[in-house]
């Protein structure tokens, strides 16, 4: 059985690319960005071993109770804008970027830090829009 967590470890570290392993599932990555000084990204591989990987950030923001709409609202516009990271606030009103996707075991690696990037850099490019909607 393929270890899809081992493919993209190695990749990242012949890439240089700095990584913790969280458990035997997950994997995070830290990045910076220009308006969120860290974004955190934690890529879960699937535990059955099948090519599905599953990269997330829940440390964008929190809308308290009386900014919920505000930030439906918010994550709605920059899911029309962005296709491939969906936002949604979760139970605890933060909101949370995600990306489903499955991986071809040859390229495992660079699959999974092209969407670890792009999912960085539209956190980043979207962070405005939540603090506005935090800050109105």
């Amino acid at each position: 059985m393929v270890n899809y967590k081992n493919l993209f470890m190695r990749y990242m570290d012949r890439e240089g690319v700095k990584y913790t392993e969280m458990d035997d599932h997950v994997v995070k990555v830290v990045y910076t960005g220009d308006n969120l000084k860290t974004i955190p990204v934690f890529v879960f591989f699937d535990q059955d071993g099948e090519p599905l990987i599953s990269v997330k950030c829940w440390e964008i923001a929190n809308f308290k109770e009386d900014k919920m709409a505000g930030g439906m609202i918010a994550c709605n516009m920059l899911n029309k804008e962005y296709r491939w990271v969906k936002f949604y606030l979760d139970d605890d009103s933060d909101v949370v970027a995600q990306i489903d996707a499955y991986v071809e075991e040859t390229t495992c690696g660079s699959e999974c830090l092209s969407l670890v990037k792009r999912m960085v850099n539209i956190i980043d490019e979207g962070y405005p829009t939540f603090m506005r909607a935090i800050w109105a």
